[in-house]
């Protein structure tokens, strides 16, 4: 770890005042006078002292209600917010590490992310060779980055075509690979999963051209190997009904769910149109809303993707419409949604957070919770993550300003906390 002068004052136990760098290790610590806000304290509870021992929370409790261990380092943070570290569940780090994806572009990303309060994200495809390494790195705490947890991806053969493809498996054949695989009713599954497994990717990611029945199969296959089925919401051939039935843990970008009723949209929707045409046009899915919530399916919405979409080419505003309205459905009928940008991490998690109250209806506390526990639940590390709580791995984002006023107080980041390192500009 790179050697940092800090500056102490010493009270009954240590007060950290000043930090003069980048990633500073406490040791074990208290932050006492903490107002935390999470899945289990929708209402803020002020006055907290959280004990952090060896990079895991060891225990939450009012101030003075306890006494602080002499040996711990005590950071007081009156009038700071302490939330979870926020987890997007969508981005794309490695389409194409020899051009835009490189290195150093990537480093760069992941650093700004992690400062801005993200200490874990999903990668939903992309070159499983260089992702090991980033992820390694990672949760090492080699490099400057959120934890980084990634899938390997199956497809029809006709997806293979996608430029896409080519970039993410260079010097190798796209579709023949363990994390970008082409699979097909004669595919050995059992090898399939197990090569998928053993890139080190956390999930098998479903694209596209897939049946019902051989979604089915891979589910159950991935199901005995221990290793989770993420997917598109809509594989041509599967409507979402499909995949929720069938036990994929999470399904992506709420447009497609559309398809739930239709194989093909009306061209008539491709047009400019008010909102009471959507409210009166677009298919009532609390059916499948209601299976969604027996199996415990998680809708990672993607919605600010489409908007940036639909304001770069006002001819698919059509899709963020779908999208928007269908998200507020689900949020409405009670289907568990997480926070994924799908951005290429031109904008971050925070973007998405926002878009979930001004455009879906989300309460503030709802959007942070699809950012945090909601985010574990999509990656099954939710029994580490996503709350503080007593046990859970000491990711934290500490803010100068509430953000259930304002969800742009999202910006005013105090400190990150990641396994116990404290980084801070």
């Amino acid at each position: 770890m790179k050697n940092i002068c800090l500056r102490f004052l010493f009270l009954p136990a240590l007060l950290l005042c000043q930090f003069a760098g980048a990633q500073v290790s406490l040791g074990d610590m208290a932050l006492t006078t903490v107002t935390i806000i999470d899945a289990n304290h929708r209402t803020p509870l002020a006055m907290q002292t959280v004990l952090i021992e060896g990079g895991i929370i060891k225990d939450v409790f009012t101030d003075g209600s306890k006494p602080i261990p002499a040996s711990y380092a005590v950071l007081p943070l009156k009038g700071k917010f302490l939330l979870p570290g926020l987890i997007d569940t969508h981005v794309h780090l490695a389409t194409d590490p020899s051009g835009v994806d490189n290195r150093a572009h990537t480093l760069s990303i992941l650093r700004q992310m992690l400062y801005s309060g993200i200490t874990t994200v999903r990668d939903m495809a992309g070159d499983a060779r260089t992702l090991a390494g980033l992820s390694r790195d990672a949760l090492t705490n080699n490099m400057i980055s959120p934890d980084i947890y990634y899938s390997a991806l199956m497809a029809g053969p006709a997806f293979f075509s996608d430029f896409r493809t080519g970039s993410s498996t260079q010097g190798a054949i796209s579709g023949k690979m363990p994390y970008m695989l082409a699979v097909t009713d004669s595919t050995n599954l059992l090898l399939a999963v197990a090569e998928a497994k053993g890139t080190g990717a956390t999930g098998i990611k479903l694209y596209a051209n897939l049946s019902p029945g051989l979604v089915g199969k891979i589910v159950s296959e991935a199901n005995r190997q221990g290793i989770m089925v993420w997917g598109h919401a809509w594989l041509q051939q599967s409507r979402p009904s499909d995949l929720v039935k069938a036990g994929v843990n999470s399904i992506s970008h709420a447009p497609l769910i559309v398809h739930e009723k239709f194989d093909k949209l009306p061209d008539s929707w491709k047009k400019q149109h008010t909102n009471r045409f959507w409210d009166d046009s677009i298919p009532n899915l609390n059916a499948l809303f209601v299976l969604m919530k027996q199996h415990g399916t998680i809708l990672d919405a993607t919605l600010l993707t489409y908007k940036k979409w639909a304001q770069t080419d006002t001819a698919m505003q059509y899709d963020y419409e779908i999208g928007k309205h269908l998200t507020i459905a689900a949020y409405k009928a009670g289907v568990t949604i997480c926070a994924g940008t799908d951005d290429d991490q031109e904008a971050f998690v925070q973007d998405e957070i926002r878009l979930l109250v001004s455009d879906a209806g989300f309460k503030p506390i709802d959007a942070i919770i699809a950012a945090t526990l909601n985010g574990a639940a999509a990656l099954n590390i939710a029994n580490t993550h996503g709350t503080i709580a007593p046990g859970k791995t000491a990711d934290i984002l500490v803010l100068d300003k509430n953000p259930l006023v304002s969800m742009d107080n999202l910006t005013s980041v105090y400190l990150v906390m990641k396994k116990g390192l404290i980084f801070k500009k």
